[in-house]
């Protein structure tokens, strides 16, 4: 332990530029500093600072030494409060964004439970399918479907999500069932959009990739409303499993091209927070309850 206090005290005064400004923050003299740095340098056998009458200046071996002591110094920190947060009970108030679809499938069903489970914690929940600057918002945590491209955020995988081609029976006995990818064309389709642009369906025809372009006088961001206007016969749609499992249970909806699969074959949905060393008690619960929860669905 004694070579760890070594290091403390040569990053002090390394980050307070002088002798006689870390003494004042250890409330020793500055010739005690000078003493204790000068035996670090005799047990590492290198000179750490060029000393002049007014400044110390690292060498080209203390800026490498301060450079590991400093990671070393956080990481025994990091160490400390890890061990210290299992022993802290979960509490205080959890901001949780979530797109409202998954919202509603998944975690109004399951926060009573978690309620139950946490007394101490209190949700609040947005309702977002944004994720850019959502931690400056004061928000704890996010849960998004699709590929995060954001290396700056943490992301842990709740469930796998899969995409179905569907319309209503009175839709395909009308128009009739397509049975290529690129008859759609000859369809209304609606679509899931929240930016402008063509919108393209993608599938797996045998191995070669196919990119059907889609034509919808109906674009929306809600699967809600999508699953609604595709079950008042309006078009085919393409919506996630979970969303459509019971209507396509009871035929009110009816899949199609089963034999091209949708590309990508699956979408993840993943617990989004801050790339934060020190986790809070009260996310990690509840991610951790959201994971195992939906393992059994």
């Amino acid at each position: 332990m004694k070579e760890i206090s070594e290091m403390e005290l040569f990053v002090k005064v390394v980050e307070e530029g002088s002798f006689s400004s870390t003494a004042r923050y250890f409330g020793v003299t500055p010739s005690s500093i000078s003493k204790q740095v000068s035996q670090l340098e005799t047990h590492l056998c290198v000179r750490l600072f060029q000393r002049t009458t007014r400044k110390q200046k690292l060498t080209e071996a203390g800026e490498i030494y301060y450079q590991h002591a400093k990671r070393i110094i956080e990481d025994i920190l990091t160490a400390k409060l890890a061990v210290s947060q299992l022993s802290n009970s979960p509490a205080g108030n959890l901001h949780i964004t979530a797109e409202v679809d998954f919202a509603l499938a998944f975690i109004e069903p399951l926060l009573p439970d978690f309620l139950r489970l946490y007394p101490d914690i209190n949700i609040r929940i947005t309702m977002s399918a944004g994720l850019a600057d959502i931690f400056e918002s004061g928000i704890d945590l996010a849960i998004r479907m699709g590929h995060l491209e954001d290396s700056s955020m943490i992301a842990r995988k709740l469930m796998t999500s899969h995409s179905v081609i569907c319309a209503s029976p009175q839709y395909l006995k009308q128009f009739g069932i397509p049975q290529r990818p690129d008859e759609l064309a000859q369809h209304n389709c609606i679509s899931f959009k929240t930016q402008s642009g063509e919108i393209t369906w993608n599938f797996d025809d045998s191995g070669d990739i196919k990119c059907i372009p889609i034509k919808c006088r109906t674009n929306v961001n809600s699967l809600t409303f999508l699953r609604n206007l595709a079950m008042a016969n309006t078009g085919i749609v393409m919506l996630p499993s979970w969303m459509i499992s019971e209507q396509l249970k009871l035929g009110q909806l009816v899949p199609i091209l089963e034999s091209f699969p949708m590309l990508p074959r699956s979408t993840p949905i993943h617990a989004v927070y801050a790339h934060n060393r020190h986790l809070a008690p009260k996310v990690r619960v509840f991610v951790d309850f959201m994971v195992d929860r939906l393992s059994l669905k």
